[in-house]
């Protein structure tokens, strides 16, 4: 066998594990912090928990769907069974949300990413006019984001509403899990 195709193999069986583990502790700080909220509010791991969340929603369910779909065809029943339970919770979540609301979690998660927030205003640092945001207008997108804040008073209280609506969600799911045998 070529050495360059064991490489590969090797490399792509690392990296596989790698993710593996990456996503399991990723999911393990999502529901640590959804416990850590449900006793008592705290603004840093309630940005830490939007990031969490977002990442989860969307990059961590794509590949919880791919990693379902590989356990499939390897007739593994345990773990597929796993996967689909936190499939179909990420997605109870997903569809829970309104276009509002997952906006808001986005805009949060970037907020606790990045020091300003430039990819939502319309004069960019280069003097460029931006009216689109990940193809949708941002007019649009500022007046969800300007609309929930005003529906709820503030951020602090758009943080309570978020964590009541989700948090019941994400113990279900992480008891569900816990109950299932992984491997």
């Amino acid at each position: 066998m070529d050495i360059a195709i064991k490489q590969f193999k090797r490399d792509f069986i690392i990296k596989t594990l790698v993710h593996q583990k990456q996503f399991e502790q990723w999911l393990k700080f999502l529901f640590y912090l959804n416990d850590r909220l449900q006793k008592e509010y705290d603004t840093i791991y309630q940005d830490a928990f939007y990031v969490k969340l977002y990442e989860t929603l969307t990059t961590g369910l794509k590949y919880a769907l791919g990693v379902h779909d590989s356990l499939i065809k390897g007739q593994n029943a345990k773990k597929t069974l796993w996967f689909n339970e936190l499939i179909n919770g990420l997605k109870t979540i997903k569809e829970s949300l309104d276009d509002s609301e997952f906006l808001y979690i986005e805009y949060r998660r970037h907020n606790a990413s990045h020091i300003f927030q430039t990819q939502y205003e319309h004069i960019q640092d280069d003097y460029r006019i931006k009216k689109l945001r990940n193809e949708r207008d941002l007019v649009e997108i500022n007046n969800n984001l300007k609309y929930l804040l005003l529906k709820h008073g503030s951020d602090r209280n758009t943080d309570d509403y978020l964590n009541i609506k989700l948090q019941p969600v994400l113990l279900t799911i992480y008891k569900r899990l816990t109950e299932l045998p992984k491997t």
